[in-house]
């Protein structure tokens, strides 16, 4: 079973724009929200295997991954904020770093619900959408539907 980590800006959990709650709704236990913290790492996203485990991160270098071959992946990260939250978020936890990165290119968001900072970047829901569909998963129907609604 995969499990899907969003490591959460605190302020992203005020916001009723966020889409973190419906992938939460939608995988259930198959999904953790954790509020990110700059002094103290989460033990549980410390103790990941980072052999089993990816980052949903653009590149900045580290080792891509290839979904076609994916059956080691049982952890998946993304960091669920704005883009600069997610970029400080990022610099200031050395620990996801060293997570191999897969980078989503080539979809173009349909997110309304706030101004993109990124005209390439995708909602934490976009992003998850396009990995239970990439991995088969049956959450992606139910996932889809509720954002869908979620962005009229």
């Amino acid at each position: 079973m995969m499990k899907v980590w969003l490591v959460t800006h605190s302020e992203e959990l005020k916001k009723s724009t966020g889409t973190g709650r419906l992938v939460k709704s939608a995988l259930k236990e198959e999904c953790e929200i954790i509020e990110w913290s700059r002094v103290e790492p989460n033990p549980t996203l410390l103790a990941l295997d980072p052999q089993q485990t990816i980052l949903v991160y653009p590149n900045q270098g580290k080792q891509i991954v290839n979904l076609e071959n994916d059956a080691y992946i049982k952890n998946i990260i993304l960091i669920d904020g704005t883009w600069q939250q997610a970029k400080k978020m990022y610099n200031h936890s050395p620990y996801l770093q060293h997570f191999s990165h897969l980078t989503i290119e080539g979809i173009q968001s349909t997110y309304r619900k706030r101004r993109n900072q990124k005209s390439t970047g995708l909602c934490t829901a976009e992003s998850v959408i396009y990995l239970l569909e990439k991995f088969k998963h049956p959450a992606k129907i139910s996932l889809q539907t509720m954002y869908d609604n979620f962005n009229q």
